[in-house]
């Protein structure tokens, strides 16, 4: 197994958003994938960020049991990779 990677988790969550907004744009599936990206993120974590992880999947849950959900994306980077720009 590889090493965890902050960065690589935002790089997933960040996607994630990308893809949602396609979502809304008329893309229906895309919701499917980006729900793949935010457990890449989760999977990129777990090994050694447990506090991270838990954010990731709270949200994803969110997310999940209401897809219209709107997730605090920058709020969710800031706290993994400690900054949003």
């Amino acid at each position: 197994m590889r090493e965890s990677c902050r960065e690589c988790a935002c790089k997933h969550i960040a996607q994630a958003r990308v893809l949602l907004l396609e979502k809304a744009k008329g893309y229906p599936a895309h919701y499917w994938f980006a729900m793949g990206h935010l457990a890449e993120a989760e999977d990129e974590l777990v090994r050694d960020f447990p506090e991270e992880t838990a954010l990731v999947r709270a949200e994803r849950l969110k997310l999940q049991k209401n897809r219209d959900y709107e997730m605090p994306f920058a709020d969710l980077i800031n706290a993994i990779c400690g900054e949003t720009g």
